[in-house]
């Protein structure tokens, strides 16, 4: 029987707090799902209660997110943190992410619930694989698959067919150590491929 996983979502903002939750509930392998408003409430919550995956919202300009993680990870350095933001915060991922933060994603719905299933196996660990070589081609599939686009998308938008694009995806997910897009969006940004 698989384990459910447990997530707690922080945001300060009630729409995107509330929205994470919705696309997480009835996700296959998630279970608990908590809310938290401020950092204070997500530090308390997670000691009383430990989450599997703690998934921290990110805004230009807004440290609150950052500060929250930093906290957290102080005090809990093994806790599982992933950091989330809209487009606008892509590019200012790298500066948002603190030691021991697990990667940095574009809000999209459904990258969610394969980002906290990854989280909870430990698949955003550092890649197997300790200097990984990427071509140019799956550095733009990857960055493809950090922006939400399916095989589909990521194919038009590089002139590939759909079944080039599934194959770029084996072999990054091999040469990562991963086994599925999450999984390798954290390790690319990880290993600095995303930054």
């Amino acid at each position: 029987m698989a384990v459910a996983v447990a997530v707690l979502v922080y945001a300060d903002r009630p729409n995107t707090r509330h929205g994470v939750a919705r696309s997480l509930r009835g996700a296959p392998g998630i279970g608990r799902i908590e809310c938290v408003a401020n950092g204070d409430e997500l530090v308390s919550r997670y000691v009383r209660s430990p989450a599997d995956v703690v998934l921290v919202a990110v805004r230009p300009g807004e440290p609150s997110g950052p500060a929250a993680a930093a906290t957290l990870l102080s005090i809990a350095p093994g806790a599982s943190v992933i950091m989330f933001g809209s487009s606008g915060t892509v590019a200012a991922a790298t500066s948002a992410l603190v030691p021991g933060v697990g990667g940095f994603l574009r809000k999209h719905d459904g990258l969610y619930p394969e980002l906290a299933i990854a989280a909870v196996s430990h698949d955003i660990a550092p890649p197997a694989a300790e200097h990984p070589h990427l071509s140019e081609r799956e550095l733009q599939i990857l960055w493809g698959m950090a922006h939400g686009k399916r095989n589909m998308q990521i194919g038009t938008d590089l002139a590939l067919s759909e079944d080039s694009v599934k194959t770029h995806c084996k072999r990054i997910f091999r040469k990562l150590g991963v086994h599925d897009r999450a999984e390798a969006v954290a390790a690319g940004f990880r290993a600095g491929f995303l930054s």
